[in-house]
């Protein structure tokens, strides 16, 4: 009975190792190609083979270390001029905390692309964060703070008189939208300050 318990219990634990392995190199593709989307290197709608994002990754992005996120910076194909700069946020939401990658351009003045790629949101409801035309409206967005509420963006009803950086709110999910709008506007905050005041200081 030992003997066999033994062989058991070795063969889950070899299984179990493996799948380690298999799920951390996912993750890590899935992280990268999280990462060149909102740059805009990549498709969100396209497939692109896991060995073609590593090596995109490896020429293109530099991963570094600033006060308070992960920057990960991006160069043009010639590997000399960088083109923007993607960094990770994390806010609550209404059921849960809501992980988003975004880029900004190289000035920091305008916003290249967000995706909200972990969350615990109503399926249908909050959930809909995910889906393109949620995120699609956050592509080439000034990173300028509204007069009236200084913000950056605001989530409105569909159908109302907007302003330029006034998107549109998921409907039934007026929670979940209300914040995001608020961690996303105050964490862009921080990290656009920081690549201002690291780009200045160069």
């Amino acid at each position: 009975m030992f003997i066999v318990t033994l062989v058991f219990t070795s063969l889950v634990t070899a299984v179990k190792m493996a799948n380690e392995d298999r799920i951390e190199i996912n993750r890590e593709i899935k992280l990268q190609q999280t990462v060149l989307k909102v740059l805009g290197i990549i498709e969100a709608d396209s497939y692109t083979p896991p060995e073609k994002i590593s090596m995109i990754f490896s020429n293109r992005i530099e991963e570094v270390k600033s006060k308070n996120k992960t920057l990960y910076i991006c160069r043009d194909e010639s590997g000399e001029d960088i083109t923007g700069y993607a960094f990770p946020l994390e806010g609550p939401g209404f059921w849960g905390s809501v992980y988003a990658m975004a880029a900004v351009n190289k000035e920091a003045t305008r916003l290249l692309g967000v995706s909200f790629y972990r969350h615990s949101e109503t399926p249908g409801l909050g959930g809909r964060i995910s889906e393109n035309w949620f995120s699609d409206q956050f592509k080439n967005l000034s990173l300028e703070t509204s007069e009236k509420n200084k913000r950056y963006f605001s989530l409105t009803p569909e159908g109302d008189d907007k302003g330029k950086n006034d998107l549109d709110t998921i409907t039934g999910a007026s929670r979940t939208s209300e914040a995001v709008e608020l961690f996303l506007n105050r964490e862009l905050r921080i990290v656009v300050n920081e690549i201002k005041e690291m780009t200045n200081s160069e």
